[in-house]
C-alpha cells in the first residue's frame, strides 16, 4: 500500500496540504504520516494539526504520529484523531509495551532501531506484538539513509514475528525542508524516481510504502497508486525518432521469458504482437548494460525480439537501440523469470 505524508506548520499552507491529502484520496491512498515534534514548525502548527487529522477521519485515511517521549508528554493527544503514535526518541521498551495495553491508539515502533533482544523484551513487559506495526526511520541528510542489506535483515526480523513494516521513498517535487535533500530510509534511493524506489521496497518485502516528503506531483501520485504487485513497471528514457512499430511494441506488457538468458532480460511476447517490418538504423555505438534493444528485419527470425541488456555487448547492426532503463537497474537485477513489466515512458 502506498501512504503519502503532510506536515503542519512548514513550507506549504494548511489549504495546499488539505487538497493534496484529497487528491491522495481520490486515487485511492489511505494511509498518511506526519510529525509532531519538527523543531522548525512556525505558530500555526496546532491548527493545521488538527485540520489535517479531522480531514483524514472523515475521509477514512489511517494517520500515523511521529512523537518523541518530550512532545508525547506535552501535546493533549486526546484533542486530535489519531490512530497510531511512532514512538520516536525517548520512550522505554516498558512504556512502549504498556501503550500496547492502555493507549486508544496503535503502537508503531522504530523499525530501524528495534532489534531482536528489544522484541523479546517487550514481550517480556507484557507488550503485544500482535498491537503494532514497524516503521522505519527517514534520513533528512544527504548520506545517512541506511543500506539495502541492512533494510532487509530488518525486515526479515519483523516478518518472523508477522509484525507489519513500514518504509519511505522520497519525491523530486516538493521536499520538506529544512534541508530539502528527499526522506529516503535507503540511502541509494535519495535520486531515484520514486516509481523505482517505492517498487524496490515492495520486492524487499515491505508492506507500506510512504512518501516522505511534503508533496508528490500529481504524475507520481497516479503512477504510484497504480502499482501493483504482478507487474514491474520501468521508467525508460526513449531514443530519439523510434518508428510506430518500435512504440508499439515498447507500450505493450511482456513477460520475462522463463528460460532468460544470461547476459539479457528477454520479452516472451515481442515478436509474437509484431504486427510490421522494424527497419535498421544506424546505431554506431555498443549495446551499453540496461539497453533496451529490439531486433531489426535484418535478424530474420527474431525481427521484434525486446531485450533489456545486464551487461555491456559489442555493436550489432542487426539490434537496434530504442531507449535505457539505467534508473530501474535495482529492479532489473531483481527481475525473475515468467514476471510481467511494462515500460513507464519518462
Amino acid at each position: 500500500m502506498i501512504g503519502i505524508s503532510a506536515y503542519a506548520g512548514m513550507e506549504q499552507n494548511i489549504e495546499e496540504i488539505l487538497e493534496y491529502i484529497e487528491s491522495a484520496h481520490k486515487l485511492g491512498i489511505k494511509l498518511l504520516f506526519t510529525s509532531a515534534h519538527i523543531p522548525e514548525v512556525g505558530d500555526n502548527f496546532h491548527e493545521d494539526f488538527k485540520a489535517i487529522l479531522d480531514l483524514c477521519k472523515r475521509l477514512g485515511i489511517i494517520t500515523i504520529v511521529d512523537i518523541s517521549k518530550d512532545y508525547f508528554e506535552e501535546l493533549d493527544l486526546d484533542k486530535y484523531e489519531i490512530d497510531y503514535i511512532r514512538l520516536d526518541y525517548g520512550f522505554t521498551l516498558e512504556e512502549a509495551a504498556n501503550l500496547t495495553k492502555d493507549s486508544r491508539f496503535g503502537i508503531s515502533v522504530n523499525a530501524t532501531t528495534f532489534d531482536r533482544t528489544q522484541i523479546e523484551k517487550f514481550t517480556e513487559y507484557g507488550g503485544n506484538v500482535e498491537k503494532i506495526n514497524a516503521c522505519h526511520n527517514f534520513y533528512p541528510r544527504r548520506d545517512t539513509g541506511i543500506s539495502t542489506e541492512f533494510f532487509l535483515e530488518k525486515n526479515k526480523l519483523f516478518k518472523e514475528y508477522n509484525i507489519t513494516t513500514m518504509a519511505f521513498i522520497p519525491t523530486k517535487y516538493k521536499r520538506r525542508g529544512p534541508v530539502h535533500e528527499g526522506l529516503p530510509t535507503i540511502e541509494s534511493h535519495r535520486e531515484l524516481h520514486p516509481l523505482v524506489s517505492a517498487q524496490h521496497l515492495s520486492k524487499l518485502g515491505t508492506d507500506y510504502i510512504v512518501i516522505g516528503d511534503a508533496m508528490a506531483s500529481k504524475e507520481e501520485l497516479e503512477v504510484l497508486s497504480s502499482l501493483d504487485e504482478e507487474t514491474t513497471i520501468l521508467p525508460i528514457v526513449l531514443e530519439e525518432n523510434l518508428s510506430q512499430e518500435e512504440l508499439f511494441i515498447l507500450e505493450n506488457l511482456h513477460t520475462n521469458r522463463a528460460d532468460p538468458g544470461a547476459y539479457t532480460i528477454r520479452s516472451q511476447e515481442s515478436r509474437i504482437i509484431k504486427n510490421g517490418n522494424i527497419e535498421a538504423k544506424n546505431n554506431n555505438s555498443p549495446r551499453r548494460k540496461y539497453s533496451v534493444t529490439l531486433d531489426n528485419k535484418n535478424y530474420g527470425r527474431y525481427e521484434g525480439e525486446l531485450q533489456i541488456l545486464k551487461k555491456d555487448l559489442s555493436l550489432d547492426s542487426r539490434v537496434n537501440i530504442v531507449g535505457s532503463v539505467e534508473e530501474a537497474s535495482i529492479l532489473i537485477d531483481l527481475l525473475k523469470p515468467n514476471e510481467k513489466f511494462k515500460f513507464y515512458f519518462l
